[in-house]
């Protein structure tokens, strides 16, 4: 066995550890057309891909890395969209594989996440669970994706998330959040609470903060961070929140939005839920890739803090609490700068 391969093998071989992706440069492009020209080569029955058809297949690189500057590894996966795009230029009767053959085949060949993440949706929004219209106090459209377990594709989808503050039963105030969070949801959910403590001069240790993640289980990771304190926020003063408007963030306990992973599969979930306006984490933005059709669907608000979070999500925030909570937590300039 290679050395470099024996180096990544764990255990009883069962995990190898391996680059998912690599550098966006010229070169490494020219080898995912290299891989197409193979792909078409080895079914021996689907036409050549046109040029266009090729810089798609890397657009879908791209895109599937989830990192800025990055084009995906994952050739398996490629490998079934560059042959499900032949197959439909086939039925048609086409001399070559075109751009659009290509992105109607990601339509057609959705991961087994992407399916579940469609049912999700489905049903939410029979039983009106998803709302992508309107201003309700306290409910938050925060952003999910069902990861694949092979470390594949992932699939967006829209979490409702409804906060509600109330006097304390017992000494000291709690936060109570529902949903199967596991650690690290449940440590942001705390680092929320210690946000809003310090910055909006309530005195919460005198009231029970509740928490709600609607229709969903075993929640992990803090990219609902600023989706938990908007809804507490909302709940707090009295404003409601724009359901057309979905969010994805960490945040820091001093009020920074943190980037987080998955952002283009978010905002793809968002769109197919109805969402009109989107908020990310400002360092995630060179990571979206979006096809034109979806770019025109959906407006972005990349953001650095969370007073501007609030300005867009909260309706009124600006004009009655915006301005309080700018100056408690307004982080100086060059220590901004040092973080983004």
């Amino acid at each position: 066995m290679h050395p470099a391969l024996r180096s990544r093998i764990r255990g009883y071989g069962y995990e190898i550890y391996m680059n998912h992706t690599m550098p966006d440069t010229m070169e490494n492009r020219r080898k995912l057309a290299r891989f197409v020209a193979q792909e078409v080569a080895k079914d021996g029955k689907i036409p050549p891909f046109s040029k266009e058809a090729v810089i798609q297949v890397i657009l879908e690189a791209k895109r599937r890395s989830d990192r800025k500057n990055h084009l995906t590894l994952r050739l398996r996966d490629l490998g079934g969209l560059i042959r499900a795009a032949g197959d439909i230029a086939r039925e048609e009767g086409a001399s070559v594989v075109t751009a659009d053959h290509v992105r109607r085949a990601r339509g057609l060949s959705r991961s087994l996440e992407n399916q579940m993440a469609d049912k999700n949706v489905e049903r939410k929004r029979e039983y009106s669970v998803i709302l992508n219209s309107g201003a309700v106090v306290g409910r938050v459209n925060g952003l999910a994706v069902i990861a694949d377990p092979t470390g594949g594709a992932r699939a967006g989808h829209v979490v409702p998330i409804e906060a509600q503050v109330t006097p304390a039963q017992g000494r000291g105030g709690k936060t109570i959040a529902t949903g199967s969070l596991r650690v690290i949801a449940r440590e942001s959910v705390q680092n929320v609470s210690a946000l809003i403590k310090k910055f909006t001069g309530e005195d919460i240790a005198r009231m029970d903060v509740h928490i709600q993640f609607l229709g969903t289980y075993g929640v992990e990771g803090d990219s609902a961070s600023i989706s938990i304190a908007t809804a507490i926020l909302s709940d707090l003063v009295g404003l409601p929140v724009r359901q057309d408007v979905a969010m994805t963030g960490s945040l820091s306990v001093r009020g920074e939005v943190l980037p987080v992973g998955g952002v283009t599969a978010k905002i793809e979930g968002a769109i197919a839920a109805g969402i009109k306006e989107v908020v990310i984490p400002f360092a995630n933005f060179e990571d979206v890739v979006l096809e034109p059709d979806m770019k025109k669907r959906v407006i972005i608000h990349p953001v650095k803090t969370i007073d501007e979070v609030l300005d867009i999500a909260i309706v009124g925030w600006k004009e009655r609490e915006g301005k309080k909570l700018i100056e408690r937590v307004k982080i100086p300039k060059k220590e901004l700068e040092s973080v983004v």
